[in-house]
């Protein structure tokens, strides 16, 4: 029974990129701040593929299971301990250093505390965990009522948020253009499920390269009437063909870099961590004398050795924790129903 490494691998590339893209523009200078924000355009959609990724390993992890508060608590058990302790951080700091760079917020909200609603005025980055709490939901939802048909639900959902979106519904998160790109992972995963090989597409990387690109363009010196909107056709699709070509490379053989395998595996407590690190280092570099470019690489490395930390020291613990305190084993220990479903679930 394999793990997905290359979704691994990606997960790691993706964290690494957003965790550049902040410690570029915090640190950037009189004269270079227009590079840092297009630096910071590309590089933010990380969480595109983040996105991707999720749709992808909860439909493929959820698709052996049957018992939704099974699945809910290992969610919560993966999400909130280390979001909490990061939360605490940035609630305790925020009487010296803003978290958001401008005012601290003036209260900690229930949204807040239970990562549901964005902006995080607190956390910042979670605004994407409120995305994937949403999708969790979702997911528990089908699980409940009717667990043999999770594909088909997920498609029913997708397609009640696409009328969402172009009829401007308000249905809050689930009428955000950026819910389509876990349907982009669902779709993957269903594909993979059902066919034996995935065949491989003439030019995916070329063309997922030229969508990154265009949607860089389209954003930043365009200047898009609707930046969230202009990422899915773009940074999500091209998210999409980079997720397939990885799932289709690993079922021929293909390998993939054993450090970025071990940066998606801190991926969660790189990702939820680093940008309060980053705006803690961006306060006092003055101090350190040192310069903007060493600011960012300094900012970068001690996001990572701070991740790993977390990962070890709390994250770890408490997801075999989880494990074995599982509400019910029915659920959770069924037969795998392609390969890597059960290796997924640990994750």
């Amino acid at each position: 029974m394999h793990i997905f490494r290359g979704v691994q691998a990606m997960r790691g590339l993706a964290a690494l990129s957003v965790v550049c893209g902040h410690a570029v523009i915090a640190h950037a200078i009189p004269g270079t701040r227009s590079i840092a924000e297009g630096a910071h355009t590309i590089l933010a959609s990380g969480v595109d593929i983040f996105f991707v990724i999720s749709g992808f390993i909860i439909a493929t992890a959820a698709a052996s299971q049957t018992d939704a508060p099974n699945f809910a608590f290992r969610r919560i058990v993966r999400i909130y301990p280390v979001y909490w302790l990061v939360l605490l951080a940035a609630f305790i700091s925020s009487y010296w250093i803003a978290p958001s760079g401008g005012e601290a917020p003036a209260a900690l909200r229930l949204g807040d505390i239970l990562a549901w609603d964005y902006p995080n005025g607190y956390v910042p980055p979670a605004w994407s965990i409120a995305f994937e709490m949403h999708f969790y939901a979702v997911v528990a939802a089908l699980l409940a009522i009717a667990p043999h048909r999770l594909f088909e639900g997920l498609s029913a959902m997708l397609g009640v948020a696409v009328v969402a979106i172009v009829l401007h519904l308000p249905l809050g998160i689930y009428s955000h253009p950026l819910i389509l790109e876990f349907g982009a992972g669902v779709l993957i995963a269903y594909l993979a499920r059902v066919k034996t090989t995935l065949p491989v597409l003439p030019y995916t990387t070329a063309v997922s390269a030229a969508l990154f690109a265009a949607g860089w363009y389209w954003i930043f010196v365009v200047g898009a009437s609707d930046p969230q909107f202009a990422r899915v056709p773009t940074y999500g699709l091209g998210a999409a063909l980079l997720v397939y070509t990885v799932v289709s490379a690993e079922r021929d053989g293909a390998g993939f870099s054993p450090i970025l395998q071990w940066l998606g595996s801190i991926s969660y407590s790189l990702y939820i961590s680093h940008y309060l690190l980053i705006r803690w280092l961006a306060s006092f570099t003055e101090r350190w004398q040192i310069s903007s470019a060493g600011a960012v690489v300094a900012g970068i490395l001690l996001s990572i050795g701070l991740a790993a930390i977390l990962h070890r020291l709390v994250e770890m613990p408490l997801l075999n924790w989880g494990r074995k305190l599982s509400l019910t084993r029915k659920g959770g220990e069924g037969l795998p129903s392609f390969p890597g479903v059960r290796d997924l679930q640990k994750q």
